[in-house]
């Protein structure tokens, strides 16, 4: 009896000092369930909203020192999907986007402030349109932890952030379409080579 409870002892203290040590590990993002949304007023009728995809990019991730951690991410604006071909098009052109010339955004965080047990301000630069802006993400992690389905190291995490477009190069029709667009990020990433 004493032998099993010593057992079960060294067994839980084990246990303990493995999750207390975690690694940071570098993850890439799972591109199926990880989406953008950027949403503008239009008009004062509606708040429109569109989706992109994750092109590429790391997320390098330490549970135990979460403001070690970083993101470096890359958004096909190819991947712009507004509902319907036409807008998709013009909000593409050179006046909007200039999606031939410059074909991608991408986010790299310079700061990670941890702001609660689970949530944090993800600061860093986007570059869009050949602009680099600061921009400042206010982010939750939803899940860490073996994905039940790969068994691998995977992580959640849901974001929020807003942006001034006419500050990279994006004014057409500002402010009648706003200026200001609400960002909503959901992403999901496992570990990279796990």
């Amino acid at each position: 009896m004493r032998t099993t409870r010593i057992a079960a002892l060294a067994a839980a203290s084990l246990l303990f000092a493995s999750a207390a040590q975690a690694e940071a590990l570098d993850y890439r993002f799972d591109k199926v369930h990880t989406q953008v949304h950027a949403s503008v007023n239009h008009l004062g009728w509606s708040n429109s909203t569109a989706r992109l995809q994750v092109q590429d990019g790391v997320i390098r991730f330490d549970p135990d020192r979460l403001a070690a951690s970083s993101v470096d991410v890359t958004v096909g604006l190819d991947t712009l999907d507004l509902g319907d071909a036409t807008w998709k098009e013009h909000v593409s052109a050179e006046k909007w986007l200039d999606a031939a010339n410059f074909p991608t955004a991408r986010f790299v965080s310079t700061d990670v402030r941890p702001t609660g047990d689970a949530s944090f301000d993800l600061v860093g630069e986007l570059t869009l349109k050949g602009v680099t802006r600061p921009v400042t993400l206010h982010a939750t992690i939803n899940k860490a932890g073996p994905h039940p389905f790969t068994k691998k190291p995977a992580l959640g995490v849901s974001a929020t952030g807003t942006i001034r477009r006419t500050e990279f190069g994006v004014s057409e029709f500002a402010p009648m379409v706003s200026d200001e667009v609400q960002l909503r990020i959901e992403l999901e990433a496992s570990a990279a080579g796990e």
